[in-house]
This record gives structure tokens, C-alpha cells and sequence, in this order.
């Protein structure tokens, strides 16, 4: 027995929004041998754009039981029967959710007409309920109503049933199939081929647009995960429907996987990533020497055409640096560009600056605390490279970070490769630096100076 399902909704996600109608048709394998259909009150305003979509407004579910109110009928419709739906992930996830939030739990068998009609009816314009049923001659009436669309599935179906002889669906309700989580646009067979190596994976909508970037140690593993997850989760429930193609690159490590999704990120600003998507630049501290010859030390957006002495991710960690160096080696407040004052900066006033803002100090005298503060600064702001493993065996992975700056990685055979700065540099291929890029450094250094997977090497 099957139950053929259809709903209605304040929006994609199954956690954060509500049903506002349920159609529930169920089938024998025949025929349809009963019907369930209600408007539910989700206890929330209906966005003005779904009103006119649908035609189900607040005043027409004002009346109307809450889900917890028919949870009980809609369950012991539902749970002896194999779940179908068109796109069913999207409705399964909703009415799961729902159910879970009213005591019970809800384990079926799906079905999804989106991904049988590809696999039984190849070749079609487009597979959306409306174009679909246009071209199958099959009639919707009350589109975007669930008992309508809900009909029209039931109609789908029975073309679908009639239609398979190649075993198609049976093969879909074999126990523990991974292919009831797949993205139902998608051939499972372009997942099969996806590689189980480190890198980055890019989904692609209908128009080859990039609308999502991740990494994984795992891509294989880590793509199914999304899918998997999806039916617990409004934003990758609308992300699995959206996916129709799927793209990567190896990169042989973690490390490299985690700068290269940052940049992509930045670079395709894909809708469903909402983290790393600004493209700022970093901060860091410079020195320049002024016409009397002091040595000033100061903070500013990074520029290769400063001599950048050590770089940051945002301005109040490189504010913390220098202002600890100022106490440390007795600077000048003024001369640090971190106070702005007339005459005497406040250091010297607490006699902890010996008075090279009013000239009490010679150049000579102030320029030597000023050196011994920079070469105090760490061993990650001069010149090193990470070293770890390639994408394929034989090639070795290196990312360079100059003072500080993040230059780059690229990819060399180390079987007889010199060592040296220059070759290595020349290896890299240029990627921008940026405050994520320097966090996620920072956090790796911090966390893994010990993992023999990597080895760095200061230049």
C-alpha cells in the first residue's frame, strides 16, 4: 500500500516553519482506496508571497485544526504505507518534524516521483510536477493546493507503475537503499563516481551555477552526509532539491581544502553558504620611518607595498599585538599610532616612554627598542612553508606564508625537487589572503605543530 502525499508550508524549512494544509491519498496498486485532506493552522502568519502562490491565506487557516490536532489521525494514516510524494524528501521532512514534536515517530519506506519519472521516463522537458503532468497529458486542478497537486501525483504514479519494466521501483524500496536520500534530480550513479579523497565539492543548480562549496576528508562520504541529513533539515532538504550536478577538486590534505573552500566561497558567493562569504582584507602592522628618522610602527589594512612586519585577521588583534610590544619595550604611544595627542604622549607622562614624541629622545636611542621589538616578533611571521601530503602518490603539497602573508600553495614532485625558497615559491599558485584564511592558519598552527602528517619549514 502506498500513501501518496502532498503539502503546503510557510517556507523550506522543516524546523523553523509550518504546514498549512495536508492531502494524503492511499493506493493499492490499483486504485485509490481512501482520502484524507485538511488546511492546518500553523500557528504563524503566511509569508504574503506563499498566499499568492497557493491561495491559502491566515484568515482561511484561522479557523482550521493545529498539526497537533490531527497529528494522531495523519500518523495512522501514514505509518503502515510506503511514503510517495513528488519530491518527497521536501513533505516526508515536514511531516516527520511535526509528528516527532507531537509524540510520534514516523519510520517509512519513500518513494519519490521526481527521481522514478527521471529513471522510468526518460528524456522528459522538465520534471516539475506542472511541466510534467502537462506532457503526460495528466490535468492538476487546484495547482499549489495540496489535494490538487496530491491527485496529481496519485495520476504520476499509476503511470510510473504501469510504465516500469525495468524494476525500478522495487529496486528504490530495497531495505537500507541509500536512493530514498538521494537529490531527486540527480543520477545516482554521478554519486558513485564521486571520489572518497580529501578536497573540495561544488554543487550545481540547473544552470551549472555553483550555489553551494564545502570541503571534506571524504568527498564521497561527506556529499551522501547532506543527503542523508536532509529530511531532518529544512536548509539541506531545499539544498538536495535544488542540486542537479555535482563538481570537485582534490587537494591531497585538510589544510589546503580548508583554504581553498574559503576562497571559492568568496569567489562564487553560492546562496546556500552563508558563512566566509565577505571578502575583506587583513590588517597588519607596518614600519616606516619618518623625517627626523624615528621608527614608527603602525596599523593598517595589509598592502604588499608596506613593510608588512606581521598580519592579522581584524583590527583589534593587531591593536592587542602592539599594544603589548609598546609595554614590553617601553615605545611611544604617539609613535605607535595608538594615541593621538598633542605634545607628550600618555606613556611618557608614566614614565614608561622616555620622551621621542617631544624630542627628549634621540632617533639612534629609540630606533634600537624599536628593532629588538621586531626581531621579538614570532617565528610565523618570517617566511615558512607547510609541507604536506599531494593528491596522488609522488606529489607533495606546499602552501607559503611570507611574514606573515598568505601567498599561496601548489603542488611539486619532491623526488628531485631543491629545497629552496625560490623553487617553492614557484610552485604556489597566488591565492588573495584574507582574515578567514589567516584564522583558519592561526587555528591550524595552534592545533597541529605535532601532526606528523605535515611538516614546516621556516625560510
Amino acid at each position: 500500500m502506498y500513501a501518496i502525499v502532498d503539502i503546503e508550508t510557510t517556507g523550506t524549512n522543516a524546523g523553523h516553519h509550518g504546514i498549512t494544509e495536508v492531502a494524503i491519498y492511499i493506493h493499492d496498486g490499483n486504485k485509490v482506496t481512501d482520502h484524507w485532506s485538511s488546511l492546518i493552522n500553523p500557528k504563524s502568519e503566511i509569508p504574503l508571497f506563499i498566499q499568492q502562490m497557493t491561495g491559502i491565506t491566515n484568515e482561511m487557516v484561522a479557523t482550521a485544526p493545529t498539526f497537533e490536532e490531527v497529528a494522531a489521525e495523519i500518523y495512522h494514516l501514514l505509518h503502515p504505507h510506503i511514503f510517495v510524494a513528488h519530491n518527497a524528501g521536501f513533505d516526508y521532512g515536514f511531516i516527520k518534524a511535526q509528528l516527532a514534536e507531537n509524540g510520534y515517530d514516523l519510520h517509512a519506506k519513500k518513494l519519490c516521483t521526481v527521481r522514478l519519472s527521471r529513471k522510468i521516463i526518460p528524456g522528459m522537458r522538465s520534471y516539475s510536477l506542472g511541466r510534467l503532468c502537462e506532457s503526460l497529458g495528466i490535468v492538476i486542478h487546484d495547482r499549489h493546493r495540496a489535494a490538487g497537486d496530491a491527485l496529481a501525483t496519485v495520476h504520476l504514479f499509476q503511470q510510473l507503475l504501469e510504465k516500469d519494466h525495468g524494476g525500478h521501483i522495487p529496486a528504490a524500496l530495497k531495505r537500507n537503499t541509500k536512493e530514498q536520500h538521494l537529490p531527486p534530480n540527480m543520477e545516482r550513479k554521478m554519486l558513485d563516481a564521486l571520489p572518497s579523497g580529501c578536497g573540495v565539492y561544488y554543487f550545481h543548480d540547473a544552470a551549472g551555477k555553483i550555489i553551494y562549496v564545502g570541503k571534506a576528508i571524504n568527498i564521497r562520504s561527506r556529499v551522501f552526509g547532506h543527503f542523508t541529513y536532509a529530511e531532518h533539515d529544512g536548509k539541506e532538504n531545499a539544498l538536495r532539491d535544488a542540486v542537479f550536478d555535482i563538481s570537485y577538486e582534490l587537494t591531497g590534505n585538510e589544510l589546503i581544502a580548508l583554504l581553498l573552500e574559503s576562497e571559492e566561497i568568496k569567489r562564487k558567493f553560492p546562496r546556500f553558504n552563508n558563512a566566509q562569504k565577505r571578502w575583506d582584507r587583513n590588517f597588519c602592522i607596518f614600519t616606516f620611518t619618518d623625517q627626523k628618522g624615528y621608527r614608527h610602527l603602525a596599523i593598517e589594512r595589509f598592502s604588499p607595498k608596506k613593510e608588512v612586519l606581521k598580519v592579522f585577521p581584524d583590527f583589534l588583534s593587531a591593536r592587542g599585538y602592539l599594544n603589548e610590544i609598546l609595554q614590553t619595550f617601553e615605545l611611544c604611544g604617539k609613535m605607535c599610532h595608538l594615541q593621538t595627542v598633542k605634545g607628550a604622549c600618555y606613556n611618557h607622562e608614566i614614565g614608561l616612554c622616555s620622551g621621542a614624541c617631544i624630542g627628549l629622545e634621540s632617533p639612534g636611542d629609540y630606533n634600537l627598542r624599536v628593532e629588538a621589538a621586531i626581531s621579538n616578533f614570532s617565528e610565523e611571521d618570517h617566511t615558512f612553508f607547510i609541507f604536506g601530503k599531494g593528491r596522488q602518490d609522488g606529489e607533495q603539497s606546499v602552501i607559503c606564508v611570507e611574514k606573515g602573508h598568505y601567498l599561496g600553495f601548489g603542488f611539486f614532485d619532491p623526488e628531485n625537487a631543491p629545497q629552496d625558497p625560490e623553487f617553492l615559491k614557484a610552485a604556489i599558485k597566488w591565492r588573495p589572503d584574507t582574515p578567514d584564511v589567516q584564522r583558519i592558519l592561526m587555528g591550524w598552527m595552534e592545533r597541529n605543530r605535532d601532526n606528523k602528517q605535515y611538516r614546516i619549514v621556516a625560510f
